[in-house]
């Protein structure tokens, strides 16, 4: 009699089953389409937003972080063949995505051009978008191709024998040329930077040259020896034109040569050397041997990285004009700890700088500074930025005694004396309207981009 009820509930549960299993699976709804939003291109042209929206149409990006399902992260880093490495960041935070974090690397040699890295790039980024959008109605018209190319392989393979020993060679230069109803500026300059980079050493090698040419015209009233107008023959002052050209040169070297202990400890030195008129300068030469710890591996470095750097430094300089010291040439030592905080985070990026040094024969005269630039994402449409130094200066023996012309003053060719250095520069972006940002147009596209003023 005990079995009857069992049999009983176990001959209804069997027969419900399939029904109870169909309404399950009814009651599930995939979603259309993934909704995607991707942050960290900034201004890299092989990380093209345009490209990556017309190649990848199985899912909605959005102009809101808050409202997309799968928060994408590009992170871009420089490799030390000169080549460019990605890394892609998954974050799942809408819905069944919600705590998924999935990360991928995207390395790219120095030879390929901005349309190979974009190619490249947008397949990585369908390969980590492939398990969320598997998971929508949109994902059950897409075909995955698993064959891997052959070609691929033995590339990746001849890699690892470069010809040129992980060296690299770069030359640029530049010009800019200001042209007033009073005053004309020429700005020429050239650099060369030449580096050798892998995990144990890090060997660089960099110039750069700035000529500046500034010409003004000052207007000046004439008169006499008793103070009085000089009159042409209408009966109008006659006012002088005195020409003054100055001329400002910049040019400075450095070499730099490191060594990795560990993935945290590293030791090396950098040697450099300068000419800045306007900074009293005629030639400076310094060498500082260092050591640093990362508080965080090498592995991470693209997401945070936290250094402390203590270095001590031989300076030998000389000036242009006498110092307030009343020395033309001098020896100096200091020492300074640097320290440099990174973080690349879903809320934005937080870059912070701090430096302390001072002179070991005269601890009167030292200095200090903090810089930090950061961008909040406030909401998916308001972010804030903000970039600011300052340092605290009691060290500018470099400083020219004498008196100046105003001419001198107003044409940068000299430097004043100064407490404190401050800049900063702050601003916010906010967008609204449509959500959805999936289409492309570029018509018309850079017809704004003159240079000048209207």
């Amino acid at each position: 009699m005990r079995l009857t009820p069992l049999l009983v509930i176990l001959a209804f549960l069997s027969f419900h089953h399939s029904a109870f299993s169909q309404t399950l699976i009814d009651n599930y709804s995939l979603p259309n389409k993934l909704g995607v939003f991707i942050d960290g291109c900034g201004g890299d042209r092989a990380c093209d937003l345009d490209y990556i929206r017309s190649e990848i149409t199985a899912v909605d990006f959005y102009r809101d972080n808050q409202k997309a399902d799968v928060f994408l992260l590009i992170n871009a880093n420089r490799s030390g063949g000169g080549g460019r490495q990605y890394q892609l960041i998954f974050i799942g935070q809408q819905n069944i995505h919600a705590g998924r974090t999935d990360t991928l690397y995207v390395d790219n040699k120095q030879t390929d051009t901005d349309f190979e890295v974009r190619k490249k790039l947008t397949r990585f980024i369908k390969l980590g978008l492939a398990p969320y959008v598997a998971k929508t109605k949109a994902g059950e018209g897409i075909e995955i191709n698993m064959k891997t190319n052959s070609a691929i392989l033995e590339d990746s393979t001849e890699v690892t024998i470069d010809k040129w020993n992980y060296w690299v060679f770069n030359l640029g230069s530049d010009a800019n040329i200001e042209i007033e109803e009073l005053s004309s500026d020429i700005n020429i300059g050239g650099n060369i930077n030449i580096n050798r980079i892998t995990d144990e050493w890090k060997i660089s090698v960099s110039g750069r040259i700035d000529e500046r040419i500034r010409r003004t015209i000052q207007k000046v009233p004439r008169v006499d020896a008793n103070g009085d107008p000089v009159l042409n023959e209408d009966g109008n002052q006659i006012i002088d034109e005195i020409v003054n050209n100055f001329d400002v040169s910049e040019f400075g070297f450095n070499h730099q040569l490191v060594k990795s202990l560990s993935p945290q400890w590293s030791y090396g030195y950098d040697i450099a050397g300068r000419q800045n008129t306007r900074l009293n300068y005629k030639f400076q030469t310094s060498f500082r041997p260092a050591i640093e710890y990362n508080f965080f591996p090498e592995s991470v470095q693209n997401t945070r990285f936290l250094r402390v750097n203590y270095g001590v430094e031989f300076r030998n300089n000389n000036y242009v004009e006498e110092t307030i010291s009343g020395v033309f040439k001098e020896t100096r030592v200091l020492h300074s700890l640097r320290a440099s905080l990174g973080l690349n985070k879903r809320w934005g990026n937080l870059e912070v700088g701090y430096r302390l040094r001072n002179y070991l024969d005269d601890f009167s005269s030292w200095s200090t500074g903090l810089n930090i630039r950061a961008e909040v994402r406030v909401t998916g449409n308001l972010s804030f930025y903000v970039r600011a130094e300052g340092n605290y200066v009691k060290d500018q023996i470099y400083l020219a005694s004498g008196d100046f012309t105003e001419q001198d003053i107003l044409s940068g060719r000299v430097t004043l004396p100064s407490a404190y250095i401050i800049d900063t520069r702050f601003g916010f972006n906010y967008r609204f309207g449509s959500n959805l940002n999936n289409f492309v147009n570029r018509r018309f596209f850079g017809r704004a981009n003159f240079v000048g003023s209207d």
